[in-house]
């Protein structure tokens, strides 16, 4: 009895132990650079509880596009609790992506309005013209490809969002031409401006 009474103190202590203690080689481990300068600037704002994990997820995907492996490590390590915790809360809800997004995201809805208009379809050929799934990017980053329930513009179906733009009645036809565009185009970023790659 006495044994795990010792155990479950030393669980709690090792939960309350400073979260910028060093590690066993005696250095703190250091993330990536976006993910320290999105803790220094939103992450650190959060209170040091549980029911923080979501609000910390959605701000760290928010700054930094997805959520990269650094980031749950980051919020975990903020919030004193096990990373396998944050990932699995994270892993739970549809709402975060692991993987950096492409320069385009292109957003097929697949509710049963657009289904029945041939959205299913048109996943498939934009999946065989891109050669990625849904839910993947291109090899050179370019375009992500996302499918979604629905965007609720069942009298536009079937609805493609490509970025922020909402493309009505889309085809197979259509789709391709807009697939050329922007893979054809010269890269840029998210702010507009001309990328370095």
């Amino acid at each position: 009895m006495k044994k795990s009474e010792s155990h479950i103190s030393s669980a709690k202590t090792n939960r309350k132990r400073n979260k910028n203690a060093p590690n066993a080689r005696g250095s703190i481990k250091r993330f990536d650079p976006e993910v320290e300068q999105w803790l220094a600037s939103d992450g650190n704002a959060f209170p040091s509880s549980q029911s923080s994990i979501i609000p910390m997820l959605q701000s760290a995907q928010a700054t930094l596009g997805y959520l990269p492996h650094d980031a749950m490590q980051a919020i975990a390590r903020h919030l004193c609790v096990p990373p396998a915790q944050v990932e699995g809360v994270a892993s739970f809800y549809s709402q975060f992506r692991f993987n950096k997004p492409g320069i385009n995201r292109v957003t097929v809805c697949t509710g049963t309005a657009c289904y029945v208009r041939g959205s299913g379809k048109l996943i498939e050929d934009i999946q065989t013209d891109l050669n990625i799934r849904s839910g993947e990017t291109t090899p050179d980053g370019v375009v992500s490809l996302e499918s979604v329930s629905c965007f609720g513009a069942c009298a536009l179906a079937p609805v493609v969002v490509l970025n922020d733009k909402v493309l009505r009645q889309q085809t197979s036809a259509s789709m391709k031409t807009v697939i050329e565009d922007i893979t054809s185009a010269p890269s840029k970023d998210t702010t507009g401006g001309e990328s370095n790659k």
